[in-house]
């Protein structure tokens, strides 16, 4: 189960897609989550601190690594 920051559940994980998308304000991508319910921001990238990486791709292959 997907969770929020509360520990609300927000959807099965087989229903969750991970993300990088722009930002607004920044060159940095951020990393989010889509579920049916909605989007959620799980990171936001910063080009002084660090960006998301492959983080996305990493994410998506451990949680979906059992579909089949």
């Amino acid at each position: 189960m997907y969770r929020d920051g509360t520990g609300t559940i927000i959807a099965p994980l087989d229903q969750v897609r991970f993300e990088r998308r722009m930002q607004m304000t920044s060159s940095s991508p951020k990393l989010v989550a889509v579920a049916p319910a909605g989007v959620y921001v799980l990171k936001r990238g910063n080009p002084f601190g660090g960006g998301v990486g492959t983080l996305d791709q990493v994410l998506t292959d451990a949680v979906h690594s059992f579909d089949a």
